[in-house]
């Protein structure tokens, strides 16, 4: 799949109910497939809408597809490259650091481009449930399980999601369908082998069982969250917002962070590049009265707290200090 958008040949606005004969399954994944191009998606894939037994939530409803939707069939998965999203001046002492996801706006779950896709076959007459984290019931599919299903990647060691093409720099998102779509037959070959990088460098030691993340001891969690043991505190730095740094010593990634793919996000992100670095100066960030946080990150979806993240400021203000 291409990362430039096809002149006007393809538009959501040609699929409106009753405007064509009901599209066979065939035409139906092809008309999926390029709207997802045409949205600016990166990856799709199909996946089979079965429960995950191995989902080790057994309580929760995300381990069978089913449970939201009784007569589901496909998981319709998608990704977003967020590689390019990188601002030059995080290497600075004096500037407040996120990530990539962060600024990417897909925090949750990559909304907004799938919804097309999900107009689109309710408008073919079928049910299409949007996996939305940021609303009550959360994503209701384990997108990490539901990707490898559809043959995206493999779960790392860091217990993220990796694909040989972009690392582990896919924001993910997914419909779940009583369309029977036709699935992905083969996962991908767990590339890790014998590699410890991320679990070696995370600085709290949440990875110490390989593809186990223990939220509890993982930076970005901690500063996300109210109670922020000692230990956090002397090695958050600079970083305000997440960590990455189990994403940044990632052998798959490491092209990644030398050279970004040029895909339509990261070529849109460069232009943004200059103001965001004025605006993450750990000096303006102080000086942002709770309005100013709503009034300029809420359309990053984060749903952080301005209480936390004014913490986590006076936090890396006494790290440059000290």
């Amino acid at each position: 799949m291409t990362n430039e958008t096809s002149p006007c040949l393809f538009h959501p606005c040609l699929f409106q109910k009753g405007s064509k004969d009901h599209m066979g399954k065939n035409n139906i994944q092809e008309n999926i497939r390029k709207l997802a191009e045409y949205q600016g998606i990166d990856v799709l894939g199909f996946a089979d809408a079965s429960e995950f037994k191995d989902y080790l939530l057994k309580n929760s409803k995300r381990r069978n597809p089913k449970l939201s939707l009784s007569d589901a069939k496909t998981i319709i998965i998608v990704g977003v490259y967020i590689g390019g999203l990188v601002l030059p001046s995080w290497a600075k002492s004096n500037f407040g650091r996120t990530s990539r996801l962060f600024l990417s706006g897909f925090f949750n779950d990559v909304i907004k481009q799938i919804e097309p896709i999900s107009t689109l076959l309710k408008n073919e007459g079928y049910t299409a449930l949007i996996c939305d984290d940021s609303k009550s019931g959360g994503s209701i599919i384990p997108f990490k399980q539901a990707a490898i299903r559809a043959g995206i990647g493999w779960q790392g060691k860091h217990s993220l999601l990796i694909s040989r093409q972009y690392g582990t720099f896919l924001a993910l998102g997914g419909i779940i369908t009583n369309a029977n779509l036709d699935h992905n037959d083969k996962e991908e070959t767990n590339r890790c082998k014998n590699c410890k990088k991320c679990q070696e460098a995370c600085p709290l030691k949440a990875l110490e069982n390989a593809y186990i993340l223990n939220k509890d001891r993982c930076l970005s969690y901690v500063l996300q969250n109210d109670n922020m043991p000692e230990e956090a505190k002397t090695v958050s730095e600079n970083r305000i917002i997440d960590c990455e740094i189990c994403q940044q010593v990632c052998p798959w990634n490491a092209k990644h962070i030398k050279q970004p793919l040029n895909t339509r996000m990261t070529l849109s992100f460069q232009k943004k590049i200059a103001a965001w670095e004025d605006f993450f100066t750990l000096t303006k960030l102080v000086k942002l009265t709770e309005n100013d946080y709503r009034k300029t990150l809420s359309h990053l979806n984060a749903g952080i707290p301005y209480s936390i993240f004014y913490r986590n400021i006076l936090m890396a203000i006494e790290h440059v200090q000290n």
